[in-house]
């Protein structure tokens, strides 16, 4: 799982344990499954300030420590010196800067390290140019874990990009690559802003909330179980199926959809030998009701960089109508911001697919023929399983752009995970997919790119522009 939790924390998790499980004795110093998984979600989801990945910098270059890393759009955007430097400035918080008028190849250390050291990754997506970079960074950050407030802005039709008119194909090609990183990105729990205001307000919540909150990296993995054992007993120490439903909407402030809970608990009794869960009436035991809270509670919004507001709070017997000004997901009035996507992601409910030995991703809308005459051929021979994501079951090519979560699955479940970039389409998904992969930190994955003609480079039979190759 490539977490490190120190003697301390397991320490507190065991003493945790032992009071939510009503444990004594000397035989009582173990953890149950259930316990285990909101141990694991919390130490995945552990605000950054105490558990982000520090790499020492490699540069003498900003060396003082920012709270603010501004990425994203660059020129000819006026976005940081417009909105967000000021705003910052008056809040008093430090930020990095790493657009200048005129850019050097030195400057990339010196960019790293201020990402780095950075508390705050904030990333403007606008349509004023084409984004690739910063989609590609995004997909990367957020998968490694880190704290990252997102702005997104949709494309349109026929617009203007550095002064230039986007054909229909590249349109195509930059909205679903932007539609699939923001289902990366909102799987993760992170809310995506449709404007710089509210997503500057949600980067000053995290900081106050992070200099604030004076908890321990321990207190925060064990506070949430206590909080469990809290709302569990609220039901008189015998939860009901219904009863679930009820606690998940008053943690979460989300409805969970009982069909999805009845598929949960199916799927965990043919494959744990658990209990049967047939009706509302069922009694559902408080480990496995911490495994299902760990399952399907993911921080909502910005919270993911923070301690879990529900953690913090006193629990209430009635779901409260008050709103908390601390959580970067309300705006000033109190209103909730609206994401990009009104509606959630798609997540299909059926089993994780069986594993296979290698995912062939990569290109799509390539002309190259490279996986039926080449790899599969040699993945036969040698006896290897294999999925193909640019054919369906049935046979069909694919072409839905909700294809990346199912692919997504697969991906997580294959040994081998090839992705191969070819010089004729822009392949946009599939480099965020491989990103995304490399983020998650695995050492499964096998990237093969096609370098791009520097003369007469052309994308699905259109010559591209000057401006845009020097993004691609």
């Amino acid at each position: 799982m490539k977490l490190y939790p120190s003697k301390s924390q397991v320490s507190r998790m065991l003493q945790c344990a032992r009071q939510c499980g009503r444990r004594n004795g000397a035989t009582s110093d173990y953890i149950t499954f259930g316990e285990f998984c909101v141990f694991v979600r919390e130490m995945q989801n552990q605000s950054p300030r105490q558990h982000r990945k520090i790499t020492p910098p490699k540069s003498n270059r900003c060396l003082q420590r920012c709270d603010v890393f501004l990425g994203g759009s660059c020129n000819p955007t006026t976005w940081r010196t417009d909105t967000a430097i000021p705003e910052l400035k008056k809040h008093g918080i430090t930020f990095y800067n790493p657009q200048v008028t005129m850019w050097a190849p030195e400057l990339v250390a010196q960019e790293y390290d201020a990402k780095q050291r950075a508390a705050v990754l904030l990333f403007v997506l606008d349509s004023e140019t084409r984004s690739t970079v910063g989609m590609i960074e995004v997909a990367y950050l957020v998968a490694s874990g880190r704290c990252v407030v997102v702005v997104a802005q949709p494309y349109e039709r026929g617009q203007r990009i550095m002064g230039e008119i986007i054909t229909e194909r590249e349109y195509q090609d930059l909205v679903e690559a932007q539609n699939v990183l923001l289902d990366l990105v909102r799987s993760k729990g992170v809310k995506i802003h449709t404007n710089l205001s509210t997503a500057l307000q949600c980067t000053a919540n995290i900081l106050r909330n992070s200099t604030n909150s004076g908890t321990s990296a321990e207190e925060q993995i064990t506070c949430k179980l206590r909080k469990l054992r809290e709302v569990y007993d609220s039901y008189g120490g015998e939860m009901k199926l219904y009863h679930v439903l009820d606690a998940y909407k008053k943690l979460t402030n989300r409805s969970l959809d009982i069909a999805r809970l009845y598929n949960y608990f199916n799927h965990t009794q043919s494959t744990n030998g658990d209990s049967t869960i047939s009706s509302p009436n069922s009694t559902v035991s408080f480990e496995r009701f911490c495994a299902l809270m760990a399952e399907f509670s993911t921080n909502d919004g910005c919270e993911m960089c923070s301690f879990d507001v529900w953690a913090m709070q006193p629990f209430q017997r009635q779901c409260s109508t008050t709103t908390n000004n601390n959580t970067c997901t309300l705006d000033s009035d109190g209103q909730h911001i609206e994401c990009l996507l009104e509606s959630p992601p798609y997540t299909p409910e059926t089993p994780n697919p069986t594993g296979v030995d290698v995912f062939l991703g990569g290109s799509l809308t390539s002309k190259s023929k490279w996986r039926e005459e080449v790899a599969v051929p040699i993945l036969e021979k040698h006896g290897l399983s294999y999925c193909n994501p640019a054919v369906r079951e049935d046979g069909t090519l694919s072409g839905n752009k909700r294809d990346v979560l199912e692919w997504k699955k697969v991906i997580d479940a294959s040994r081998i995970v090839l992705m191969y970039i070819t010089q004729d389409s822009r392949s946009m998904t599939s480099i965020i997919l491989a990103v995304y992969h490399m983020g998650l930190n695995k050492d499964n994955l096998v990237l093969c790119v096609e370098s791009l003609p520097e003369d007469g480079c052309a994308i699905h039979d259109e010559t591209v522009s000057t401006s845009e190759f020097q993004q691609l």
